[in-house]
């Protein structure tokens, strides 16, 4: 059984190249921004639990996973066989495992345990199909614990769209998703009726470091400094401070999504 969505053969590619040119770089360019998305995870997790990561890549949220908890057991997996195989190589303990997987195919019989924590950090929007997306963050569902929670990182078209509005107010570009990412549509994924997992949470984590970075910094770089912004300007480092309530609109193209098991007996 094959699910061949949009771009799924140039998404593959992409990733690999990705991989070839930096591999601290893989998810993104943005090193400030990847930080306070890993701790959206990370400051979720309890010690002593099994975890299952959807595009786990080439292991880096695992890293900093293992610097700051105790891990029962983890299992991560990745569509791009290149990105396992260096994991593979990296990582040499009974508790962790890896495996090549498509997370698109994933049903009942995928895994043989069930887990504490499901995580992706901008996993699922590399799925170019909305409605597979939310059919995937279901059936992955399956596999979690009773008290289990689902922690997603993803992209958010209605705070990019926001973004977007206000950044055309101030004669600025507009910012355009990469080919390889569908962002996450917020009404749908609220209304979506999935059957093993609830939606609990969307928490706007990152509203406040958007707006600095992407509407303050960016008319800052044109206005005066008359050249492109770069991820690390002291700018960025100070939105990466301030407080998530700070802006209360929505601004945050990085959101995390979290669910809790759906318990069938009520």
């Amino acid at each position: 059984m094959k699910n061949n969505y949009k771009y799924k053969k140039e998404n593959y590619n992409f990733w690999v190249n990705r991989l070839k040119k930096n591999e601290n770089l893989v998810c993104t360019n943005d090193i400030l921004l990847d930080r306070i998305e890993e701790d959206q995870i990370i400051n979720r997790i309890n010690n002593n639990k099994t975890i299952l990561e959807l595009g786990c890549g080439n292991g880096l949220l695992l890293k900093r996973l293992i610097k700051n908890r105790k891990i029962k057991k983890y299992y991560g997996t990745d569509f791009v066989k290149e990105l396992i195989d260096i994991c593979i190589k990296k990582y040499k303990s009974k508790k962790i495992n890896f495996q090549t997987l498509d997370m698109t195919l994933i049903d009942k019989n995928t895994f043989k345990t069930k887990f504490d924590y499901i995580v992706t950090k901008r996993a699922i929007q590399n799925v170019l199909d909305t409605k597979l997306q939310l059919k995937t963050i279901d059936d992955v569902g399956y596999f979690l614990k009773k008290n289990g929670k689902m922690i997603l990182v993803e992209s958010s078209i209605n705070a990019q769209n926001n973004i977007n509005k206000l950044r055309k107010k101030f004669h600025l570009t507009k910012i355009i998703p990469p080919f390889h990412n569908l962002f996450f549509n917020d009404k749908k994924v609220r209304m979506y009726h999935f059957r093993n997992v609830k939606l609990v949470k969307i928490d706007n984590f990152s509203s406040s470091f958007y707006f600095t970075s992407r509407i303050i910094y960016a008319m800052y770089s044109k206005i005066f400094l008359r050249k492109k912004p770069f991820y690390n300007h002291p700018l960025n480092m100070i939105a990466t401070m301030l407080d998530a309530k700070l802006i209360k609109e929505d601004f945050s193209q990085i959101k995390t999504y979290i669910f809790k098991k759906i318990d069938r007996k009520k």
